[in-house]
């Protein structure tokens, strides 16, 4: 059974891309030294993140900085020098909030995580957001409820939990369809571009994702996220079932160029794999199988190897211990070979169908369904 967990949401209104600076001021308490408050948030095209803190006198901080766009931030407070208990799940007392431009100010009685924030629009925004859609959130909640009373035959029952996949995926859809018209509705707010980077799973449709994208504001689409959600959308782009297959050249196990291209007028199932990939190693029989039954009617396979130059014997030996006939290529650096990010391969065995005009018609074809799908194409 999947647990249907809520998702917070952040969503905020786009109010200014103005460059200023801001200030947030923080009441908690009367909490004093060693209270320590923490903001930190995440550096765009990095991993790291901008962290700043400052002690506690009477209750009271400030922070102070400049934002270029509306930033998730995270403040932290630690209130004491208590150390951890390594037996017990430590608690955060942290608040969640956008960082803009303006001064934003913060109120509590003894917990920053029950804070009142006052002056920012997009926190506003979000608050009002965040009413709007948590009726239909709650369905999840009512979801969960109804499974956790059952008896646990009943927890057990396929039919049972198949209604429950069912009835999550109606609400996931319904949630979908109130974001996607508020984005529609509103395209110069950034709460806009939240709430539609939201609805973007790690695969979706990113030609139709880019004509919505692209209704947003010119303001809204350069801010950080706007970028980010752009370089995401490309990226999907790029591989997407009718997508032209980028084209790559790599040597073959004697040397030789082999050029992608040069395949233009078959079918050729681009296959991502590695000495070292035992899944990779157990699907190698279906391609052997789909290799030998569709060869002379147009279909081919390319391997390519994501082996390095301490493993270059061990894939020749895969290649001959596995009965691998077709080309074989690869330029031995592992996962930062061209080729792999050039598909944004980040996981294998991973193949994507070709067809003979050089456009991919279809990937994560394994077992059965690569000989249903040429079958399909080609016939019996």
């Amino acid at each position: 059974m999947k647990r249907f967990i809520l998702p917070a949401l952040l969503l905020a209104q786009l109010s200014s891309y103005a460059q200023g600076s801001y200030t947030i001021k923080g009441k908690v308490g009367h909490l004093n030294k060693p209270a320590k408050a923490y903001l930190y948030y995440k550096i765009r095209g990095t991993n790291q993140s901008f962290v700043d803190s400052t002690f506690l006198t009477d209750g009271n901080f400030t922070f102070k900085g400049k934002v270029d766009s509306p930033k998730e931030a995270n403040i932290r407070l630690v209130h004491d020098n208590t150390p951890n208990d390594p037996t017990k799940r430590p608690k955060f007392d942290v608040l969640a909030l956008f960082v803009e431009d303006t001064e934003i100010t913060l109120t509590a009685k003894d917990s920053i995580k029950h804070a009142t924030i006052k002056g920012s629009k997009l926190n506003d925004e979000n608050t009002k957001v965040n009413a709007m859609l948590k009726p239909h959130y709650d369905k999840y909640t009512i979801l969960n409820d109804e499974y956790n009373k059952q008896p646990e035959e009943k927890k057990s029952d396929k039919t049972y939990i198949q209604s429950l996949e069912d009835r999550a995926t109606a609400i996931q859809n319904e949630i979908i369809d109130v974001k996607m018209k508020y984005v529609r509705s509103h395209p110069d707010q950034f709460m806009a571009l939240m709430a539609f980077n939201s609805t973007l799973p790690p695969e979706f449709d990113a030609r139709k994702a880019e004509e919505d994208f692209l209704k947003l504001s010119a303001a809204v689409r350069n801010s950080d996220l706007g970028k980010d959600v752009a370089e995401k959308i490309q990226k999907v782009k790029k591989t997407q079932e009718g997508s032209l297959a980028p084209d790559f050249t790599l040597n073959d196990v004697a040397g030789k160029p082999v050029k992608l291209s040069d395949y233009k007028g078959q079918y050729v199932l681009l296959d991502f794999w590695a000495s070292w990939c035992a899944p990779c190693r157990r699907e190698n029989p279906n391609l052997i199988k789909a290799y030998h039954q569709f060869k002379d009617k147009g279909f081919t396979i390319l391997g390519v190897s994501l082996d390095k130059p301490e493993g270059k014997e061990k894939w020749l030996k895969a290649i001959k211990d596995d009965g691998l006939t077709w080309t074989q290529v690869s330029d031995l650096k592992g996962w930062d070979s061209p080729a792999a990010q050039l598909y944004e391969v980040e996981a294998i065995p991973m193949n994507f169908l070709i067809d003979k005009e050089g456009k991919i018609i279809a990937k994560y074809l394994r077992g059965e369904a690569l000989n249903t799908k040429l079958a399909e194409l080609l016939g019996q």
